[in-house]
């Protein structure tokens, strides 16, 4: 199966603030054509313990190509020691959405 050239790209992060900064400074700089952001309950494994935070879940439509770029602006600005950065390839999507998020970053 053939994949786009598009991805979205996840992060989580307990600041609220920091995910705003996040999120506007990748839109500043069209590293992203929109970011969708949740509250959401993470349970994880943290130095042998089991954690449950409260987080706000970033999600990003962007050119593949960005992703690098897309990711160090993300670690740049995190306050985490080992952040969330993941990247899911766009397999198949309406034309006019891709057409949009090409238009929309650099």
């Amino acid at each position: 199966m053939k994949t786009t050239n598009y991805c979205i790209v996840t992060t989580t992060i307990d600041d609220k603030k920091i995910a705003d900064q996040i999120s506007t400074t990748l839109l500043q700089n069209h590293l992203v054509a929109c970011v969708q952001s949740y509250s959401v309950k993470s349970q994880y494994h943290w130095h042998g313990a089991l954690e449950s935070t409260e987080e706000t879940l970033l999600q990003m439509k962007t050119k593949a190509l960005l992703f690098e770029e897309v990711k160090a602006q993300i670690e740049a600005l995190h306050s985490y020691d080992v952040p969330e950065i993941i990247m899911i390839p766009i397999i198949n999507a309406n034309a006019s959405y891709l057409e949009w998020v090409e238009k929309e970053t650099k």
